[in-house]
This record gives structure tokens, sequence and C-alpha cells, in this order.
């Protein structure tokens, strides 16, 4: 009787060991499969993080090398003097061929739409609908050039007037308010506080040319300024803005035209698609 009860609690405990084995594994089960999931689940993370991030370093380089191909573009076909548009879209059907080429290595289809060049507004994207008050340039010691030529026909009536003005933490030093009157331009000049003076009639504005009118630089030579525009989207016309930066540097911005290209890349994870409002010829600083 006393061996048959031995022989159960025996089996009992043996059942019981085996449970216990059981249970330990389904539990070391579960740990191991939810180390492998975080670590798929981190490693999707990682690998999506990556893309995105080498997709926008490849964007950032396209738009780069694009709005270079247009300087480039624009510099080659003025060597003449004047402007060979054969050259011009010669270069750029190049720049297409090896761009495409390039970024094909990196796994990218790269192509982009040429834009026609067209007559910029004073924004500072030199789109009409692009922001009107802006800097062009900071921290200018001197400014050997400064012309503009202002569209007439686009150009704004006294409550939509184009101001250009040299600035710095003192305030106003310098500015120039151009706008319509009865179909005439009406340029006034001032330092902020008092009139300098005028000019009527005139589309062509050599301020730094005319020292005796537009008084340029006895008002900002030597000072540490900027050089903002208010309404750009007032008016239409080039400018061309030379000198010397603070620093010693020289600084050069030239818009004459503005083109708006379109470039895309896809590859086989995201597609990607930019228009770049391009100045030409640019900017040196």
């Amino acid at each position: 009787m006393r061996d048959l009860e031995r022989e159960r609690i025996k089996e009992f405990d043996d059942n019981a060991q085996l449970l216990l084995l059981a249970g330990f594994a389904v539990g070391v089960g579960i740990v191991v499969l939810t180390i492998m999931l975080n670590n798929v689940i981190y490693a999707s993370n990682i690998a999506s993080e990556s893309s995105i991030d080498t997709s926008r370093y490849e964007i950032a380089n396209a738009i780069q090398i694009t709005t270079e191909a247009y300087e480039d573009a624009y510099k080659a076909s003025m060597e003449s003097g004047s402007f060979d548009n054969t050259t011009y879209e010669q270069h750029l059907k190049v720049y297409e061929d090896m761009a495409s080429k390039n970024f094909a290595i990196s796994g990218f289809t790269f192509y982009f739409e040429n834009n026609t060049r067209s007559e910029p507004y004073y924004t500072q994207n030199g789109l009409s609908d692009g922001r009107d008050n802006w800097t062009i340039v900071s921290n200018v010691n001197i400014t050997d050039i400064f012309v503009i030529e202002v569209n007439s026909t686009t150009l704004g009536d006294s409550s939509d007037s184009l101001l250009i003005a040299a600035t710095n933490n003192s305030g106003t030093l310098w500015s120039i308010e151009l706008y319509n009157s009865s179909g005439t331009i009406q340029a006034n000049i001032s330092d902020g506080t008092s009139s300098i003076g005028s000019v009527t009639g005139s589309s062509y504005l050599n301020i730094t040319g005319d020292i005796a009118t537009y008084q340029f630089q006895s008002h900002t030579d030597g000072k540490d300024y900027s050089i903002n525009v208010r309404g750009g989207g007032n008016s239409a016309g080039d400018f061309t803005l030379q000198g010397k930066l603070t620093n010693g540097d020289d600084y050069r911005f030239a818009r004459y035209w503005i083109v708006n290209p379109t470039i895309t890349m896809h590859s086989y994870e995201m597609e990607m698609t930019r228009t770049l409002p391009i100045s030409l010829p640019g900017r040196v600083a």
C-alpha cells in the first residue's frame, strides 16, 4: 500500500517538473521572439531613416548643381558679348545627360524640365508671387556698382511702391522709393529722415554712377549695412549690386532674368519633384 502511494507521489513529481520545464521553455520563447521582433522593427526604422536622409541629401545636391549649371550656361552664352541661345541650350543639355548618369549610380532617375527665361520681379525668388520683403545682401562695407532698371508697365502707384533701402542697427541710412505717377516713373531718395532728392521719368537708375543725384556712397560707405527690398512684387525689372563686405570679401548679385525649371528624381522607394527659381547671372559672394 505504501509502495503504491510512493509511486503515485513520484509520478506526480515528474509531471510537475515537466510542467515547470514546459512553462520555462514557453517563457524563454516569448522573450526570444520579443527581442527578434524589436530588432526587426529597429532595423526597419534605421533603414527607413537612412533612405529619407539619403533622399534629402540627393535632392539638395540636385538643387545646388542645377542652379550652378544654369549660371554656368548663362556665363558661357555671354562670352561673345551678347546672349547666344544655342550655346545656352547646349550647355544645359550636356548637364542633363551628365546628371542623369551620375544620379543613376545612386539609384535615382533624374530628369529636369528646362524653363524659358523671363523678366524677374524684385521679390526674393524673382517670381511675381515671391516674398515681397527681403534682404539682398548683409554686412556690406562698400557698394561700387548699384544699378536698377525698372519695367514701368509693371510698376505700381504710390500705394504699391517699390522700396530699396540700405539699413543698419541705427535705422535707414539711404532709400529709394519708386512708383508710377500718372504713367511716369517717380523715384524719391531719402536718408530715412529727410529727402535727398527725386528723379522723374527714368527707368534706368545708375545709383552709384550719379553721385551728386543719389548720394548713396556718402550715406553708406564704411558702415556695416544691409540692402533690403520692400514691396518687391510691385514691379519687374533687373538690378546689379557689387562691392565689398565688412570682412573684405567681394560680393556681387545680378538679376537680369529668372528661370523656373522643374527637377524630378525617383527611385524604387519614392519620387521627389521641385521647382527652382534661379536668378541669372546670379550671385557671387
